[in-house]
């Protein structure tokens, strides 16, 4: 059992020995794979190094071809543009030729287009322009700013400079050559309105010339609430004038040079300096600085716009000049159609000259309103599109400028600015001449004659009616100035929306001198003055004009309201709602009338004493009678819309108390002829014996009162017979008056002692004036002998 053991003991010492053994033999083995597999190693490594090598070699290679490739392309891009740019530029050269050969050809006409497809058409010298080289000088120009900026990247090139100036030049004959073709489509399209092809007819035909204050009022009123003014007035309406083929053309050009298209070199990061002048101008600083009448106001309208966007600008150049000269052909007609009916017709018939042209003056306000509205139709239409962000994936950056919005927007004002300037001009130079409130600077060395009642009134009616346009129109005039810019800012007001203010600003000033000169005329009464002393004191020259202005400025209740709430006046030193109203303008002019009346009536009594007396109670009781007939309160409680009459109690109380005042004082002097028609007590009369005849004592009683009265009567009655009243209600009343102070005694005392022979002989010449005759020589006074 032990002999068994040992013997597996030995056999496993033999098999451990073996496998060590084995274990040795293959660690030997391993060194020696080992140490062949770092030979194999070393032997394949410099192979993959060459492989990797040549990999990358290979990639930059096809990397140096693409980019040789597209260097290629970008350095061709002159030669691929410069067709497209340059058939551009002839084409501009050639419609400048056209125009320049047309001097007496038709305004407005654009050039012929051709056929696109002629296969000749590249070879003519004249190039005509289609809509696609339009296009493909737009396509250009952008391929030409991805060029430009290639090259900016790669400014270590040799060949760099030469290719950016190349691209500059190329560039600028693209924009200067799109402006010009902007500018002759956008002249050549014409004025935004057009006469109406249909103008409706009213029930009764009443033109601007007879058109009465509140009828204008209401058909401007009815017109802003549908908000016709803002489309169509009178004969002319709101018209789109640029056809669709020009507009897509337009349009193509804003999209090519819009935002940052018109120049190479990166976004402006500042705002241009041209653009502060179009915004944000106090409207109190804007004064006249060119000459009246010559078609501008202000020269903040005459400069240059300047936005630094050059598409921008021959926009508003090309449009204003389209504008402005819609307006000034306006108004030249209306002063041509003006001065032909003022040499064909009288005065009566023409009207007055200051009320015509204020007339002429609102028309033109309007007429303006219904271009405004066009162009901004216009600007829609073309412009726009330009400001609207449409998302492009192939862009870099499609947000749009907000200096580009507010250029869009300024030179939209620039426009309506000058239509605003334009109408501004037209409005004062009417004040200035017609309105006489530049009366005072008169000629060099010649004093100007004073201005007079009339001339003053019909300057404050025109002004007031100006006034009335401008109060009802301004505000919509202003809101179709306005141009959003859109920015995300506050939004400043543009030019033409401040000289809206200031238009109503000057009107209300200039409107206010008129008042002023009138109140100054009545005062001064610059035709005769004071000293006026008419012999028969008829119903002075100054009453009647004095009437006729409260006529003629009573219709403007509203506009007048608009002076006193922002002016100080004379009459009023109150503004705003403690302002007064047309009234006591009225009221003051009537009682400087009345003031002036009594200082002429004073004028008659240094004359003499009882004829001049007379004659200054028969002066006052015609002018009192005329106002109060003219313009005092109707006896029958009717009256005329146009029929305007003074309601007011001041009125009746003054002008009646003062009639009937001076009424007294006349029939005092015919009270004289009642003194010598006394009784004669029946115990003086004594008779000759055996007769019928009184005695020589008591005949002369009786004689004395006839003769005395007869005498009296003679010398009034002849001097009242240089009395005149026009009216012949008064003159039958006062002849009524006058009979009843006397004829009723004489009546009596003629039929009492004619009955009594009180004279031998002449008996007859001392009752030669029966009571019926008197009352048939009463009928001859006062009448008028024109």
């Amino acid at each position: 059992m032990i002999q068994t053991e040992r013997r597996r003991v030995e056999a496993l010492n033999r098999s451990l020995q073996k496998m060590k053994t084995t274990t040795t033999t293959a660690c030997l083995r391993c060194d020696q794979l080992s140490k062949r597999a770092r030979q194999l190693d070393s032997l394949t490594s410099p192979a993959s190094d060459a492989s990797s090598m040549l990999s990358k070699a290979s990639n930059n290679l096809a990397a140096t071809l693409v980019l040789m490739k597209d260097a290629r392309e970008k350095f061709d891009t002159i030669v691929d543009c410069q067709p497209a740019i340059d058939r551009l530029h002839r084409g501009i050269v050639h419609m400048q030729n056209e125009r320049s050969s047309k001097n007496g050809g038709k305004k407005g006409v654009s050039a012929a287009r051709h056929n696109p497809f002629d296969k000749n058409s590249e070879k003519e010298k004249n190039v005509v322009l289609t809509e696609q080289d339009v296009y493909a000088a737009a396509d250009s120009m952008e391929i030409i700013r991805d060029a430009y900026e290639y090259f900016i990247d790669r400014r270590h090139w040799r060949s760099t400079s030469s290719s950016l100036n190349s691209l500059e030049r190329l560039h600028h004959m693209g924009v200067s050559s799109m402006c010009m073709l902007e500018s002759f489509h956008l002249i050549d399209s014409g004025q935004a309105l057009r006469m109406k092809r249909v103008v409706k007819q009213e029930e009764r035909r009443v033109t601007p010339a007879s058109e009465t204050a509140q009828q204008t009022r209401d058909r401007l009123a009815a017109a802003l609430q549908n908000r016709d003014l803002l489309r169509s007035i009178g004969e002319f309406e709101e018209y789109q004038p640029v056809e669709a083929r020009l507009v897509r053309e337009l349009r193509g050009i804003f999209e090519a040079l819009g935002g940052n298209g018109f120049q190479l070199t990166p976004p402006i990061r500042r705002e241009p300096a041209g653009l502060a002048h179009h915004f944000g101008h106090p409207a109190n600083r804007v004064i006249r600085t060119e000459k009246v009448g010559s078609g501008m106001y202000t020269n903040m309208v005459q400069r240059p716009l300047k936005t630094g966007f050059p598409h921008v600008d021959a926009y508003g150049e090309s449009r204003k000049k389209v504008a402005f000269g819609c307006v000034d052909s306006y108004h030249r007609r209306l002063k041509s159609e003006r001065k032909k009916k003022s040499e064909k017709f009288s005065s009566n018939v023409v009207g007055d000259p200051a009320d015509a042209a204020a007339r002429d003056a609102v028309r033109c306000l309007e007429h303006g309103m219904v271009v405004v509205a066009g162009e901004k139709n216009v600007y829609r239409t073309v412009v726009s599109p330009s400001l609207t962000k449409i998302a492009d994936e192939d862009a870099v950056n499609d947000e749009i400028s907000p200096f580009y919005r507010k250029a869009c927007a300024a030179a939209y004002s620039y426009i309506a600015a000058s239509i605003v300037d334009k109408t501004m001009d037209i409005i004062e130079t009417v004040f200035l001449k017609e309105g006489c409130i530049g009366h005072a600077s008169g000629a060099k060395g010649d004093t100007p004659p004073p201005l007079t009642v009339r001339q003053t009134a019909s300057a404050a009616a025109a002004g007031l009616r100006m006034l009335d346009g401008v109060r009802m129109l301004g505000p919509s005039l202003a809101k179709l100035c306005e141009m959003l810019i859109g920015d995300g800012g506050d939004e400043p007001q543009s030019l033409a929306s401040i000289l809206c203010i200031a238009i109503h600003r000057t009107t209300v000033k200039n409107t206010a001198r008129t008042l002023e000169n009138l109140a100054k005329a009545i005062q001064e009464d610059p035709i005769k003055g004071s000293a006026q002393r008419v012999k028969d004191a008829r119903v002075a020259l100054l009453t009647i004009d004095v009437a006729r202005a409260v006529k003629v400025i009573s219709p403007f209740d509203s506009a007048y309201k608009s002076v006193s709430k922002r002016r100080q006046l004379p009459w009023d030193p109150n503004m705003g709602e403690d302002a007064g109203e047309l009234d006591s303008f009225i009221r003051f002019l009537v009682m400087r009338l009345v003031n002036s009346l009594k200082g002429k009536a004073l004028n008659y009594t240094k004359h003499s004493a009882d004829i001049g007396h007379a004659r200054s109670s028969m002066f006052m009781m015609n002018n009192t009678f005329y106002l109060r007939d003219v313009l005092g309160p109707s006896g029958n409680g009717v009256v005329s819309p146009d029929d305007f009459r003074i309601e007011s109690s001041w009125f009746v109380d003054k002008v009646n108390k003062l009639f009937e005042s001076e009424k007294g004082k006349y029939l005092g002097q015919w009270e004289a002829l009642n003194t010598h028609l006394t009784i004669v007590e029946h115990d003086e009369l004594e008779y000759q014996k055996n007769d019928t005849i009184l005695s020589l004592d008591s005949g002369r009683l009786i004689k004395s009162r006839f003769s005395g009265f007869n005498e009296d009567f003679e010398q009034i009655f002849e001097e009242q017979k240089e009395l005149s009243v026009v009216d012949p209600r008064l003159r039958d009343l006062l002849q009524k008056e006058v009979a009843g102070v006397f004829i009723p005694n004489y009546r009596k005392f003629y039929e009492k002692y004619t009955k009594i022979r009180f004279s031998k002989k002449h008996q007859n010449e001392y009752t030669k004036y029966s009571p019926q005759k008197i009352g048939e020589l009463l009928k001859e006074l006062y009448v008028d002998p024109e």
